[in-house]
């Protein structure tokens, strides 16, 4: 039995192939593409104009002052303004009794380091005060 099924397998395999290699033409299948496009619009807006705005000129603080002179007798307080006017950034204030000076506004100004001169804004200006 086994021997008719291999025959017979081998049979339609023959002419299975024989079918194939005839040169017959075959109809070839039908082939069908799809194809979808996606527009896309692409906007861009024109930048707004760059506003150039200049920093607020600040008022020129010299690298160096003149020391006002005849200070003696001033309240220390105004003392005080017309330094930082003058662009002094330290001024220290030196009480002749040892007191810690604290209110400005309290104390006498008995003198000052260095009167007259011309010396760097940034360096410290000694003021001597009393109560």
């Amino acid at each position: 039995m086994k021997t008719k099924t291999t025959l017979a397998a081998s049979t339609f395999l023959c002419m299975a192939l024989a079918g194939c290699a005839s040169g017959s033409p075959q109809a070839a299948p039908a082939v069908t593409h799809t194809v979808t496009q996606t527009a896309t619009a692409i906007v861009t807006a024109a930048p707004a104009p760059a506003k150039v705005v200049a920093p607020a000129a600040a008022p020129a603080i010299p690298a160096t002052a003149v020391i006002p002179v005849n200070v003696a007798g001033m309240n220390a307080e105004a003392l005080d303004d017309e330094l930082s006017a003058l662009g002094f950034e330290k001024i220290i204030y030196n009480s002749d009794t040892g007191k810690t000076v604290l209110l400005l506004s309290n104390w006498t100004v008995t003198g000052v380091d260095n009167a007259g001169s011309e010396q760097s804004t940034s360096k410290g200006v000694v003021v001597h005060v009393t109560k």
